[in-house]
């Protein structure tokens, strides 16, 4: 007897491609959350070194920088934080509850220096300098 031989191969029917799919494990899920919690407290941890070493904002709104005027009393406004204290030519100025403050100043003829310092409780300071001319 001759012996037959039969061979057979199994295809599969359609080609099996393996894909990446995104497995959400507790493991990633634990990761994620401290990745965030990282990211949040670094974010806190700057932000305090920045109020620690940064001087406290200074913001003049009148007068404008270097003009000039006829009238012998200007009036100094700005806005400044509720924490620093705030000397115009070295007088003490108050400061409103938002933070705002206004002063006069009496000018003499000629050119006047005005010096507006904002000093927080870290002494770190901002100095803001405008100059008036006063003409009769």
């Amino acid at each position: 007897m001759k012996k037959i031989r039969f061979d057979i191969k199994d295809k599969p029917l359609m080609s099996i491609k393996k894909t990446k799919t995104l497995m959400i494990t507790p493991k990633k899920v634990a990761l994620i959350v401290f990745i965030i919690f990282l990211v949040l407290v670094l974010g806190y941890i700057y932000r305090e070194i920045c109020f620690l070493i940064r001087p406290p904002k200074l913001e003049i709104i009148q007068p404008p920088t270097d003009i000039s005027i006829s009238q012998n009393i200007i009036e100094i406004i700005g806005k400044t934080e509720l924490t620093a204290s705030l000397t115009i030519n070295g007088y003490d100025v108050y400061i409103n509850k938002d933070g705002s403050f206004k002063q006069e100043i009496n000018l003499i003829e000629g050119v006047n220096t005005i010096e507006i310092k904002s000093k927080n409780r870290f002494n770190k300071i901002n100095t803001v300098i405008r100059r008036v001319i006063y003409n009769k």
